[in-house]
Order: C-alpha cells, then sequence, then structure tokens
C-alpha cells in the first residue's frame, strides 16, 4: 500500500501514525495515493479517541511532490483535486499534526509539511517549493505567514532547495534534529499536546488559523489550483474566479 497508517495508544486517546511508502517513485502522489491518504485522513478524522496526526515518508525521503510522470488521461485534473482536498484536510484537523521530514520535502511534499502544526526536520532534510518551474501557482498560501514575505519570496519565486538548517533559521521547520530522530521527536510533542484539553485545543487552533488568516489564503490558493486543472491553463485573478474570491482591486 503506497499510505500506511499506524494507531498508537496514548494515556488518554490515540494517535495516528501515516506513513507515505512508494520508494519506487520517492513517495511522491500520485492519483491512487493522494485519494488513499485523504481516505486515511478523513477516516482518522473521524475518530473519536483521536489525539493527534504524524505525516512522514518512509525510506529517507518525505515526499517528492506530484507524481508528475503519472500518465493522467485527465491531464492531472483530479490529481490536483484530490491535493487540494488534502491542503484543506489538514489545515481544518481539530487535533495537533506534526510532519517528521527525513531527506526531500518537494513542491506537494513541502505544502503538505507547511500544512502540518509542527515541523520536526532531521539534518539532511531539503524543502523545495518549485511550482514557478512547472506553471503552477503555489507555495504562497502558507509561507506567507510561516517565514515572511521576503523569504517566502526567497523561496517561492526561485524554487531552489532550501536546507534543513535554513528552514529552522527561519522558523518554518520548529525542531532540528539528526537523522533518524524526526519521527520519535514529533511524537513526543504530539504526546505531549495529547494530554492537554482536546477541546480547548480544537478552539485554539481554529483561533490560530482565523487570526493569521490561513483558512482563507489556503481556500484561495485551492481556488486558483482547481481553475488552472479545470481549464489546463495559468488562472487569470480577474476572469477565472468568482467575485466572492477575487482579490478587491481599486
Amino acid at each position: 500500500m503506497p499510505v500506511r497508517s499506524e494507531v498508537r495508544q496514548l494515556a488518554d486517546g490515540v494517535l495516528h501514525v501515516v506513513t507515505l511508502d512508494r520508494p519506487e517513485a520517492r513517495n511522491a502522489l500520485d492519483t491512487a495515493s493522494t485519494a488513499e491518504l485523504v481516505d486515511v485522513l478523513d477516516d482518522a478524522d473521524r475518530d473519536v479517541e483521536l489525539r493527534g496526526v504524524l505525516v512522514t515518508g518512509a525510506g529517507g525521503v518525505f515526499c517528492a511532490g506530484a507524481d508528475v510522470r503519472e500518465a493522467a488521461e485527465d491531464g492531472g485534473r483530479r490529481r490536483m483535486e484530490l491535493l487540494t482536498v488534502l491542503y484543506e484536510q489538514l489545515t481544518h484537523l481539530r487535533v495537533p499534526t506534526a510532519a517528521a521530514i527525513e531527506g526531500p520535502a518537494v513542491g506537494g511534499g513541502a505544502e503538505l509539511a507547511g500544512a502540518c502544526d509542527l515541523r520536526v526536520a532531521a539534518t539532511s532534510a531539503t524543502f523545495r517549493f518549485p511550482g514557478a518551474s512547472f506553471g503552477v501557482p503555489i507555495g504562497t498560501a502558507r509561507t506567507v505567514g510561516q517565514v515572511g514575505l521576503s523569504v517566502a519570496k526567497d523561496w517561492v519565486l526561485s524554487g531552489r532547495d532550501v536546507p534543513a538548517a535554513e528552514a529552522e533559521s527561519r522558523g518554518f521547520v520548529q525542531r532540528l534534529v539528526p537523522d533518524g530522530q524526526a519521527v520519535p521527536t514529533a511524537i513526543t510533542w504530539l504526546e505531549q499536546v495529547a494530554g492537554r484539553d482536546p477541546a480547548t485545543i480544537a478552539l485554539l487552533k481554529r483561533l490560530f488559523d482565523d487570526h493569521g488568516g490561513v483558512r482563507d489564503r489556503v481556500a484561495f490558493e485551492n481556488d486558483l489550483l482547481r481553475s488552472q486543472a479545470e481549464t489546463g491553463a495559468l488562472p487569470s485573478l480577474d476572469h477565472d474566479l468568482p467575485t466572492t474570491v477575487r482579490p478587491r482591486r481599486r
């Protein structure tokens, strides 16, 4: 299976550990694996005992992003739709989420890590937002709030590899650990947060997202991606989005 899910019992509730496991594709997300990941997270969210979700990758790679090698009959539209659902799922989860990153996190993989509340990176980890290279307008919604406008522009417009140490110095990574320690470190944090009142944690998560504007920014970026998936062309802010989400221009 391209996605493995393990339920770990905590003192009060459970933790779901979700592992991307497509070693032959460096854990890249094709349509089938993205759909499975969406289903796994949906099942976890329905678990009344859920207290946290950990996302990681097998084989020393977090996720190489969308599988551009996939020969999709619809031009990748279904995969893009599923990716937008995935980004919204992680944004809206009521429980704390953590990404344990070993090796590269590229494109959709970097977005997947960015969607989690905590990012624990091994020293060998790297991040890359290559949307500009592929004509895909993604990478701004979360990075602006996480690293600031100037750094976000550097990373997203250049599409360069960002070492884990740099990502930690800019605040994108909250824990920098030796190789092999990302998963246990992330689990320790999730166990700590799981000991707090679940209703309060859920409310705090919603307040953080609302105060930081994350929900609105992610929804807007996803509208752009869905428009591009539907038309096959780079979307126009003035013509391809509904007036309810289109930026106001004076």
